[in-house]
């Protein structure tokens, strides 16, 4: 497995509230959060912040017990972690208070990528020069989109597109989605935020991964999203599996 990430502040914000982690292990395996943080002053900072640390330290120290098949649980007990964990330093400090991060955490074990999410930042799998959503946006507009009430287009410029309906932090408590899927050689996933999303289309995306190392993509995607104004933070997470992952 190969990693590539980085994270901008944009053309437009004061502050970086985007944050991401990764790691690859000895094994092949590998694994990858990234975090879009909301809240006013540095809340949003700190938030992701403070949902990063708590992952990384969780991996670090359940990790290398994890058992075939438990995936799905140990994901999902890493994002409620982490919100216990953001959620109680938003009651200590008063201008902390409301703050929350979005979460896409990925587990790449053998021929499995393993999704855990909250809020709308994404994860994406690159194949045959085809880019394919795997998670399911906790957003307003999703709702709407889910219901038939607005088309994918309509939701696209929906004027209450960044309303997320599910975040860490927020509230005592949180619902995790998790979700999983296949990977073969040379495929790619993308992790980002909306930052990305909202600023290149799929279709951009699509060319930049077919037409650049995993090292340089990640720069290229960056790039498109200030080239488009930057109008928030941007983070691109990139994972390509290999041969020795898939089938280690």
């Amino acid at each position: 497995m190969k990693l590539a990430g980085r994270t901008d502040i944009g053309s437009v914000r004061n502050e970086n509230q985007d944050n991401y982690r990764a790691a690859q292990l000895t094994d092949g395996s590998g694994w990858a959060l990234v975090c879009d943080g909301m809240g006013g002053a540095r809340g949003g900072k700190v938030a992701s912040g403070i949902a990063c640390d708590s992952v990384e330290a969780y991996m670090a120290e359940a990790l290398p017990a994890l058992q075939p098949g438990e995936e799905r649980a140990f994901l999902v007990h890493a994002l409620e972690k982490a919100n216990t964990d953001v959620f109680q330093a938003s009651c200590t400090r008063k201008e902390f208070a409301g703050m929350g991060t979005t979460a896409v955490a990925a587990l790449l074990r053998g021929d499995t990528v393993h999704l855990c999410h909250v809020g709308d930042s994404r994860c994406y799998l690159f194949r045959g020069g085809h880019l394919a959503q795997l998670t399911h946006d906790h957003s307003y507009v999703q709702e709407l989109v889910d219901s038939g009430t607005i088309t994918p287009t309509q939701a696209e410029h929906h004027p209450h597109k960044n309303v997320i309906t599910r975040a860490l932090g927020v509230e005592n408590s949180v619902e995790p989605e998790y979700t999983c899927a296949t990977v073969a050689k040379g495929d790619i996933l993308l992790l980002c935020t909306d930052g990305l999303t909202n600023a290149v289309s799929k279709n951009k995306i699509e060319e930049i991964l077919s037409g650049a190392a995993l090292y340089t993509a990640v720069d290229a995607l960056i790039d498109a999203a200030n080239s488009s104004g930057g109008p928030d933070n941007i983070t691109a997470l990139l994972l390509e599996a290999d041969t020795e992952d898939t089938n280690g």
